[in-house]
Order: structure tokens, then C-alpha cells, then sequence
């Protein structure tokens, strides 16, 4: 059996990398080609595209990129219709992706979503359109499946992996961690509040040291003024977080981490004012953007937003998660609650167990 897999950003690259592996695990003999990063290469992916062609984030981005996007599935979408793969599994990056499903079942591929656009904040409508293109979507989080389920979509929920990468809080220490994204665009908009923050707290007289996290998908040069302050440069964000007594985080994924950790933290997110008006538009039904608060249902984190995520209101929402205060042991319950949210390990063995159930169903497999 033959699979084409997309994933179009450095977190779905891990999430797809992990999955080939469980399904090369039930399924001897599968094989992989499509757009990844090193994840899915060293899973056994042979990649046809690497997502370093690809990795915009942003509305305006997308737009400035769109030569290279359109050029990009036109090639993609010649290659499958070459190797005729048995079915098509995507992963998260709606943007692309979706326009893969819609091209892929019209002609006739079957097609497997793998973790759930988050339209439940973008809109049903998108869902229902996907409804029509994708045979299979499995979810993260629980509500999702009841969302899609809602919508006639066949979901199934498999739970987060992040639970096994992060089975237990670490034992922490006194740093401060800062995680600025994966994306240079993220980095270049959160690096300059963050330290400014982190000046603040020595000047308050506070020498904690600041961690921060490195992603190899971004330049080094955007941390050159971190490592001019003297923060200490570590490569991913466990390694940021392992030692912190607190966090300043982008929006996303990072934030789940950081609660698994147990590590009480600061939301910050910053945008061009274009995605920022774009995004005040379509987004309907979430009134938080802390992905961490949502999954759970209840308040994780402070969250500064555009204009508000500046150095002064930082250090004002960090500093009592520093100390033994309400805030911080607030901040601890709720990590609590976000793990019992995100379901048992094992995530990606359940999905790749019921993606072949379903191709089988389908007499793919």
C-alpha cells in the first residue's frame, strides 16, 4: 500500500512522522511519499517536497507566497496522479490541505484528515465543505470529534501526543522560559517583547536566568539579540521548559507543552495588523486564543494580544506566577486539567488503528 502524506509546517511534520511509523508498524510493507520536513524523512517518507519550500504563517504571507504555493501543488498533484497512491493522508495546515482533499476525492482518491482543522473557531461552513471531500478526520481533542459528528463528518477522537512525549511535569527550576514559535515571522514579532520583559525582571532585580527555545526551521540570526542579552540558547521547547519556573509562550501547540511541563505561563501573540483584521473577521465562536485554556474549558493562562503583548504588561502578568502566590498555584490546578483533557497516550497508534480500519472498510487495504 502506497500513501501520499502532506504536512506543511514543522509541528504536523512530527504529528505525521509519528503516525507513518504506527501505521508501518500495523501495516508492513506501506509505503510514503509527499511533503514533510526531517521528521517524516527519518520516519521512512520519501519526500517529494520539503516543507522549508512551503512554511508560511499568516494571511499576508500566504499571499505574498502564492507563486511558489500554486507551483508547489501543481507539482504534487502530478506526482500522485504518477504513482497513484491508495489513499491521500493529510495533516493539519488547513490551507493547502483542504485544496489537496477537494482535488484528491474528485479523483478518486480516498482521503484521510489527519488532526482536525480547528474550524470550530474559523466557521462550520469550511467543515461542512470538508465533509464532501474527506472520508475520515481524526481529532486531538474530544470536542472536536462531537463538532464534526454534528456535521455528518466521520471523526474519530485519538487524543494528543504530546501526552506520551511529556508523561509527567518536570521537575522544574528558577529560570524563565521563553518560547517564541517556530516560524521567523513569530520569532521576529516575539523575540523583542520577550526580552524586553526579561531587562524588566533584572532590572526589578531579578537574575533568573532566561532559557529560550530555538526552532531549527528559523534563521539563527533572530536570536542574536537574545544571546547578547545572555540567555541561554536550547533547541526545542522541552529543553526550555525542563528548568523553568516560568514561561512567556507563543499561541499554538506551546502552550499544551508548557501546561504537560507544569509550567505556569504568559500567552503572548503578535500579528501584522492585516492577519490581525483578517483573522477579527472569521473568527466565530472562541472568545481565547490559548489553545490550552480551550481544550480544557477553563482560564490557563493571561493572554496578551497584539498591542497588548508588550514588555511592561509581560513582566506584570509573569511576575506573580515567579513567586508562592494564589496566581501561580491557580496556574498549576489548570495545567492539571489540560492533561486530563488531552486523553491517554497512545494517540497515534489509536489513529493509525482506526485510519486502516477505515481503508479497509473502503477495500483500500
Amino acid at each position: 500500500m502506497l500513501l501520499f502524506v502532506s504536512a506543511g509546517e514543522p509541528s504536523g511534520d512530527l504529528r505525521a512522522a509519528e503516525l507513518c511509523r504506527e501505521l508501518s508498524a500495523r501495516s508492513p510493507g506501506i509505503g510514503f511519499f509527499g511533503l514533510g520536513g526531517d521528521d517524516m524523512e527519518a520516519s521512512g517518507v520519501d519526500l517529494s517536497a520539503h516543507l522549508e519550500e512551503f512554511s508560511v504563517m499568516g494571511f499576508s504571507s500566504v499571499l505574498k507566497s502564492l507563486g511558489r504555493i500554486l507551483s508547489l501543488e501543481k507539482r504534487l498533484r502530478r506526482e500522485c496522479l504518477e504513482r497513484r497512491p491508495d489513499a491521500v493522508l493529510l495533516v493539519d495546515y488547513p490551507g493547502f490541505n483542504l485544496r489537496m482533499a477537494r482535488w484528491a476525492s474528485r479523483r478518486g482518491f480516498p482521503v484521510v484528515y489527519h488532526i482536525s482543522p480547528q474550524f470550530w473557531a474559523w466557521g462550520g461552513w469550511r467543515a461542512r465543505g470538508m465533509a464532501r471531500h474527506v472520508d475520515l478526520v481524526t481529532t486531538l481533542f474530544e470536542f472536536e470529534a462531537g463538532f464534526h459528528a454534528a456535521l455528518e463528518v466521520d471523526a474519530v477522537w485519538c487524543g494528543h501526543p504530546l501526552v506520551e512525549s511529556i508523561p509527567r511535569p518536570s521537575p522544574g527550576g528558577g529560570d524563565i522560559a521563553l518560547l517564541p514559535g517556530s516560524r521567523p515571522d513569530e520569532v521576529e514579532r516575539l523575540m523583542e517583547p520577550m526580552l524586553g520583559c526579561v531587562e524588566l525582571l533584572r532590572r526589578a532585580g531579578d537574575r533568573r536566568e532566561a532559557v529560550v527555545a530555538v526552532s531549527r526551521t528559523v534563521p539563527g540570526a533572530l536570536y542574536s539579540k537574545a544571546s547578547a542579552l545572555g540567555c541561554r540558547l536550547v533547541e526545542g521547547t522541552s529543553a526550555a521548559l525542563s528548568s523553568a519556573r516560568a514561561a512567556l509562550v507563543c499561541s499554538g501547540t506551546a502552550t499544551l507543552e508548557a501546561s504537560l511541563h507544569g509550567v505556569p505561563f504568559v500567552l503572548m501573540y503578535r500579528t501584522s495588523p492585516l492577519n490581525y483584521g483578517i483573522a477579527r473577521l472569521l473568527v466565530r465562536g472562541v472568545d481565547r486564543i490559548c489553545l490550552a485554556s480551550i481544550a480544557s474549558g477553563r482560564t490557563v493562562a493571561p493572554e496578551l494580544i497584539q498591542g497588548d503583548a508588550t514588555a511592561e504588561k509581560a513582566f506584570d502578568a509573569v511576575l506573580p506566577l515567579l513567586g508562592d502566590t494564589r496566581e501561580r498555584r491557580d496556574a498549576l490546578e489548570a495545567a492539571g486539567a489540560v492533561r486530563d483533557a488531552l486523553g491517554p497516550p497512545g494517540a497515534a497508534g489509536r489513529a493509525a488503528e482506526a485510519i486502516l480500519r477505515k481503508l479497509q472498510e473502503m477495500n483500500v487495504v
